[in-house]
C-alpha cells in the first residue's frame, strides 16, 4: 500500500497558482523553475503506472492542465472523536504578560481610539487593575452598543468597550485558539489564521480540477445563523474540550452576555471562533460519516461537490435533519444544487469556473462605482490610495486584467488623482515603479493564467 505524504504551504502571496497544497505558493505563471503542485512524497517503491501517472512533472505542469491528485483526507484534518480536555488554563489566560500581549494586539489599528489612549497612558496601571478583575471573578461583560449596517442586507452589529473586553478576548485567544484550532477540519475558512476567504477560494478551485468527480455542487447558506446559535449548545460544545472551571466561568460569562438563550453578537472577537466550534461536530460529520471529501464551509456557507446529484439532493435532506434537531439550526431556501459546467460555483466573493475566475457581478459593479466615484468628487489622498489599492487587492485574485486596465492601469484620470494623491502624502505612487534611475510608469498588471 502506498503511502502519500502530503507537504503543505504556509506562503500565500500573489498568483493565481498559489494554492492549499503547493509547495511554494508565491511563484507566477510566468516563473520556469520547477515547482510542482501537490507534491506528495510516495514512502513505497511499489507504485502503480496508475499512480505515476497521477503526478504532474514540471513540463508537463506547462502544457496541460493539471490533475487534481486524490488525496487521503483522514490526515488532513483534526478529529473530534476522543479529544483530551484542556485544563490549568485560566491562570495562563489571566498572566500579566498574556494581557499585556493581549492590549498589544488589540491596540493594532485602533491607537486613535479614545479607549486605546487612555489604556496607553498607563498600560501597567490598567493591566493589573484587569488582572485583579479577573482574578476575583468580579468581571463581567460590559454592556452592548449596536448599530445597524447594509451589506447588503440588514445586519445588527454589536459593540463592546476596548477596556476591559476587547483585551480579554484577546487574552482568551491567545491560550486557547492552539487547542480549538486542532480540533477543526482542514477545509474550515473563517477566522483561523493562514486561512481566510481567498485561501478558501483557492482551495475550491484545486477542489474543481477532478472535473469527474465535481460533477455538481451543493451549495448550503444558514438562515440567521449567529442569532440562532444556541447558548446551551454551545455551552456543552465549549465544556467537551475545556474543562478548567475558571476558565469555564469567563467564556460562560461572554456567551450569555447578549441575554436570552440564542446569539452570538455579530462584532465580538470571539463569536467567529464560537461559531467554529459551534459547528464543528457538523464539518466532522460531513467528512468523516458521509464522506464528502471535496466540502468547504466559511462561516454559514458551505459547498459540498460529488459526482451524483441524486446524492447531494439525499444529503441535502440529511444536513437539514441535522441542523435542526441537533444545532437548532435552519438552512436558507436559497441552499441549491449547481451542475459546475453549466453555472459554475458562486462561492466567497468570487464565480469559480473550470477555466477562469470571475468576480461575482455585485463586487464588480461596486468595484466601478467606486472608481467613478473617486474620478468625480474631491475625495481626501488617503482614501483614494486606499480604495485603488483595496480594489487591485481584491481583484488580483481573479481574471480581471481587461477590468484592470480599463477602470485602473490605463486610465488617466486615475493615473493622475493618484499620483496627486501620492505627492500630498509625501509617498511613492503604488501604481509606479522607479526604474533604472528614470521615472517609468509600469503598470503592475497581474499576470493571467
Amino acid at each position: 500500500m502506498c503511502r502519500n505524504i502530503v507537504q503543505f504551504s504556509s506562503n500565500w502571496n500573489n498568483g493565481l497558482n498559489a494554492g492549499v497544497r503547493y509547495r511554494n505558493a508565491n511563484n507566477t505563471p510566468s516563473n520556469s523553475n520547477r515547482n510542482i503542485s501537490a507534491h506528495l512524497e510516495l514512502r513505497n517503491n511499489a507504485i502503480s503506472e496508475q499512480q505515476r501517472n497521477q503526478i504532474c512533472t514540471a513540463d508537463e505542469h506547462k502544457t496541460k492542465e493539471r490533475p487534481c491528485i486524490s488525496i487521503p483526507m483522514e490526515n488532513v484534518h483534526g478529529s473530534s472523536k476522543n479529544m483530551k480536555r484542556a485544563g490549568n488554563l485560566f491562570e495562563k489566560i489571566i498572566d500579566i504578560d498574556n494581557l499585556k500581549l493581549a492590549h498589544k494586539n488589540a491596540r493594532k489599528g485602533k491607537t486613535y481610539y479614545r479607549d486605546v489612549k487612555m489604556v496607553d497612558s498607563d498600560p501597567d496601571q490598567f493591566i493589573l487593575q484587569l488582572h485583579d478583575s479577573l482574578k476575583n471573578k468580579t468581571f463581567t461583560t460590559s454592556p452592548y452598543v449596536t448599530k445597524q449596517i447594509y451589506e447588503p442586507k440588514p445586519r445588527l452589529i454589536y459593540k463592546l468597550p476596548y477596556f476591559p473586553d476587547r483585551i480579554v478576548h484577546h487574552a482568551v485567544m491567545n491560550v486557547l485558539q492552539p487547542i480549538w484550532d486542532k480540533t477543526f477540519i482542514y477545509d474550515l475558512y473563517s477566522a483561523i489564521p493562514g486561512k481566510g476567504l481567498h485561501a478558501g477560494s483557492y482551495r475550491l478551485r484545486q477542489f474543481m480540477r477532478d472535473k469527474e468527480n465535481t460533477r455538481y455542487c451543493l451549495k448550503f447558506d444558514i438562515s440567521k445563523f449567529y442569532p440562532s446559535i444556541n447558548h446551551d449548545i454551545l455551552v456543552g460544545k465549549i465544556r467537551k474540550k475545556i474543562k478548567c472551571k475558571d476558565t469555564l466561568w469567563l467564556l460562560e460569562n461572554v456567551v450569555r452576555s447578549p441575554g436570552g438563550n440564542t446569539n452570538t453578537p455579530i462584532g465580538n472577537y470571539l463569536s467567529q471562533y464560537f461559531s467554529n466550534i459551534y459547528m464543528s461536530d457538523f464539518d466532522h460529520w460531513i467528512k468523516e460519516e458521509k464522506q464528502m471529501h471535496y466540502y468547504i464551509r466559511y462561516c454559514d456557507d458551505g459547498v459540498i461537490l460529488h459526482k451524483d446529484k441524486g446524492t447531494l439532493k439525499e444529503l441535502g435532506i440529511e444536513i437539514e435533519e441535522h441542523l435542526r434537531e441537533k444545532l437548532s439550526l435552519t438552512l436558507n431556501p436559497k441552499t441549491s444544487i449547481i451542475d459546475v459546467d453549466k453555472q459554475g460555483i458562486d462561492f466567497l466573493g468570487y464565480r469559480c469556473f473550470r477555466n477562469c475566475i470571475l468576480l461575482r457581478k455585485r463586487s464588480a459593479l461596486n468595484f466601478k462605482r467606486k472608481i467613478r466615484y473617486i474620478e468625480t468628487r474631491p475625495v481626501s489622498p488617503s482614501f483614494t490610495i486606499c480604495s485603488i489599492m483595496s480594489s487591485i487587492g481584491w481583484l488580483k485574485h481573479s481574471d480581471s486584467y481587461n477590468l484592470l486596465n480599463k477602470f485602473v492601469f490605463k486610465n488617466p484620470t486615475i493615473i493622475q488623482k493618484a499620483d496627486a494623491a501620492s505627492n500630498t502624502l509625501q509617498c511613492k505612487n503604488p501604481l509606479s515603479k522607479n526604474t533604472g534611475g528614470k521615472n517609468v510608469r509600469i503598470y503592475n498588471t497581474p499576470s493571467r493564467n
